[in-house]
């Protein structure tokens, strides 16, 4: 080959394309760009990490305690293959900047005690990263509770599932959030292990969501859902008297300001163009139920654009708030910098400010509102066989993740893991902790993020998880019996394995205390989803009806 047929992208040497721009067509239309990447290493005779099988869904244990799903501390270690922008820079400087932060001297601990390594290997903090350099990050991964409730499902055939998401659940691994999420409870609790996604719901929305069996089906419904061929109608509930008798349209641009804690702003300059249509269906002391008819799908779409007309959604954490300025954000005002915003929200927007907020107090409304919330709850598990106690899988040492983060090399087991926590001594942790000056008075920084809802994006590499001390050890020979609740203060289980707690781990050393019930959904319900010849629906929650 000629020198000329190639040329320098995002820092690598590639060959130019010599076919009029035209994108080579893969082959298999069948196949997800996933499904190919394991074909391809197949062929090549590359390792395919367990992350990237079904052992993925063996590798934590989740438990039942009342009104919550939670998942037991886990190993996992995050995986990436450097990136252009990354090559010579240190390893510090790449882990430092393009993911959440780690003191300086704990990070140099992980590294010092093979936990963060360099194509499998131990290497210091200065490190220049390299081309094509395979780095691997092992954490202690906890994970935020989410809701009891069963995943009902609203339709099945050979082609598509449609289930009736409850409130709380993300869809996908992100963030905090990996077993916690729909497409890992279907595959543990109800079989359903090679799902396709199609489209997404915010973590607090419940409702509709269609999943494909096939990458051929996924690629057809994500056509219609962007051709704009399907019809959403939700349904939400806000404050005050609504607009009635005449739909209202709002068609303001929307601008995501921060994927990192997912939040987005009216703005005419940058936004993206957005269009929901809102029409009254009741009102009743003070309370309106509002139908929303979403014509494009841009990020908190009928969120920020009821927060423009001045009405955001009764209970919404987010955008319910005046962080946003004295007016809530209406009228896209918000009295602030983009910067400033972000800023306020990273240190005020808080579960423990939220429910001491007037905001909160008025959402709540009645007591037999709180009631009809539960009962909500309760409905979604009825006539289920789910045992409340303990559901679940066997786990492995060896975690695994499909999201782009650091992940974990298959060479490093849990014997290795043990070795290094065993020469770590106590003088040591002492100091770290003491530099990194944790805080029972707030919500962590995980913890915010859980109430900063994200719209979460496949690929947000800095953000989709805390590449960092994250809480879980699975064993392989976990006994299911002796499951203990996470907030136990015991670190070992009655077989004597310890499984809970790990002495580097910043987020065993902090206290949690479980989200109130109903901080765990906010009034905005996808009703129906519709196209040609086909609609699915699901029976309102109780909070719709007046």
């Amino acid at each position: 080959d000629d020198l000329n047929d190639f040329e320098i992208i995002n820092g690598k040497w590639k060959k130019r394309a010599f076919n009029g721009g035209v994108k080579r067509k893969h082959g298999g239309n069948d196949l997800s760009k996933r499904e190919r990447t394991k074909r391809n290493k197949t062929e090549r005779n590359m390792e395919i990490l367990p992350q990237h099988t079904h052992e993925k869904f063996n590798e934590a244990v989740t438990y039942f305690e009342p009104a919550y799903r939670k998942v037991r501390p886990y190993y996992f270690t995050f995986v990436a293959h450097a990136k252009g922008r990354w090559v010579g820079r240190s390893l510090w400087d790449v882990f430092s900047k393009e993911f959440r932060a780690i003191p300086k001297d704990l990070f140099q601990t992980f590294v010092d005690k093979g936990f963060i390594k360099v194509n499998k290997e131990t290497v210091s903090s200065d490190y220049k990263v390299q081309n094509n350099d395979f780095i691997s990050h092992t954490v202690h991964r906890h994970e935020l509770p989410v809701t009891s409730a069963r995943i009902k499902i609203v339709h099945e055939d050979e082609d598509t599932l449609v289930v009736d998401k409850p409130p709380s659940i993300p869809v996908h691994p992100c963030g905090r959030y990996r077993h916690n999420t729909v497409i890992f409870i279907l595959a543990k609790e109800q079989g359903y292990k090679d799902l396709h996604t199609v489209h997404r719901l915010d973590r607090l929305t419940s409702g509709i969501l269609m999943f494909a069996k096939s990458a051929a089906k996924s690629r057809e419904l994500e056509a219609l859902i962007s051709g704009r061929q399907v019809r959403k109608e939700y349904v939400c509930r806000v404050n005050g008297e609504f607009p009635a008798d005449r739909e209202i349209v709002v068609d303001q641009p929307i601008l995501v300001v921060s994927y990192k804690i997912g939040v987005c702003i009216i703005s005419p300059e940058e936004g993206k163009p957005s269009k929901t249509v809102f029409k009254r269906v009741a009102y009743k002391d003070g309370v309106s139920v509002v139908a929303c008819k979403p014509e494009t799908g841009r990020m908190h779409q009928i969120r920020v654009h009821l927060q423009y007309l001045g009405f955001p959604i009764s209970n919404d954490p987010l955008y319910n708030s005046d962080i946003f300025g004295p007016q809530k954000g209406k009228d896209g005002q918000i009295g602030k910098t983009k910067e400033q915003l972000i800023a306020d929200l990273i240190e005020k927007h808080t579960i423990d400010n939220w429910i001491q907020s007037e905001e909160y107090e008025n959402s709540r409304l009645k007591e037999e509102h709180d009631s009809e919330t539960q009962q909500d709850f309760e409905a979604m598990n009825e006539n289920e066989d789910i045992d409340k106690k303990i559901v679940i899988s066997d786990a492995t040492s060896e975690s695994k993740e499909d999201n782009v983060d650091l992940q974990k090399s298959d060479t490093h087991d849990e014997s290795n893991i043990e070795k290094s926590k065993a020469k770590f001594n106590d003088d040591s942790k002492n100091e770290i902790l003491k530099d990194k000056g944790t805080s029972d008075s707030k919500l962590t920084e995980s913890s915010k993020e859980s109430e900063i809802d994200q719209e979460e994006s496949h690929l947000k590499e800095p953000n989709c998880d805390k590449a960092i001390s994250e809480n879980e050890v699975a064993s392989e020979n976990h006994d299911k019996a002796t499951i203990v609740s996470i907030n136990d203060e015991s670190k070992t289980t009655a077989n004597g394995n310890s499984t809970d707690y790990d002495e580097l781990c910043l987020d065993c050393q902090r206290k949690y205390k479980d989200p109130p019930q109903d901080t765990l959904l906010i009034y905005l319900h996808a009703m129906k989803y519709s196209g040609e010849g086909w609609e699915y629906r699901t029976d309102p929650p109780s909070w719709a009806n007046l």
